[in-house]
């Protein structure tokens, strides 16, 4: 039997709840997630088996499906996934430090072309941590993304299962 970190009561386990990945920094929904709570004090937990591979989902969802310009929490989320520092994310783009934090602040939009660049950037290095291409089309992705995308309304959440991250070969949303 598990016993709670917090209070040392019994915990049980949770199959059928969506859970809500915070943790992003995003509106990231998974389903089919094993989650825990402590029947006593209510803490939850969850068990989330490679998050490497999720982020990996996560980033080439934002980088292939989203057609607006990224919002200032994406940028922060491809960044990070890189492990990059704002100043380093701003001398691969060629732009100020200054401006990476204006975009990750909400203060100023990042630029068409910035955009595309960490796009690209982005599924790249995805690619090689998978050690495998995991978007086909990626000339098409950037052909389909419109030239007037600061009037673009984006839904916020990013819907996932674990087939979308955990198969066998991950590829993403061709």
């Amino acid at each position: 039997m598990q016993k709670c970190v917090e209070c040392g009561g019994k915990i049980h386990t949770i199959k059928d709840r969506p859970y809500h990945y915070d943790e992003s920094g995003l509106d990231v929904v998974l389903y089919g997630i094993t989650q825990f709570q402590c029947e006593d004090c209510g803490e939850d937990y969850v068990s989330l088996p490679n998050v490497e591979r999720l982020h990996r989902a996560i980033g080439g969802f934002i980088c292939s499906q989203r057609k607006a310009l990224l919002t200032p929490a994406e940028i922060i989320f491809l960044r990070k996934d890189l492990h990059l520092k704002s100043k380093e994310l701003a001398a691969l783009l060629g732009v100020r430090p200054e401006t990476v934090s204006r975009w990750e602040r909400g203060k100023e939009s990042i630029g068409e072309t910035q955009d595309r660049l960490l796009r690209s950037i982005y599924m790249n290095y995805a690619s090689e941590k998978a050690n495998n291409v995991i978007y086909h089309g990626v000339v098409q992705m950037f052909t389909d993304l419109p030239r007037e995308r600061t009037k673009i309304k984006t839904p916020q959440a990013i819907e996932l299962n674990p087939s979308d991250w955990l198969g066998p070969e991950m590829e993403l949303c061709r």
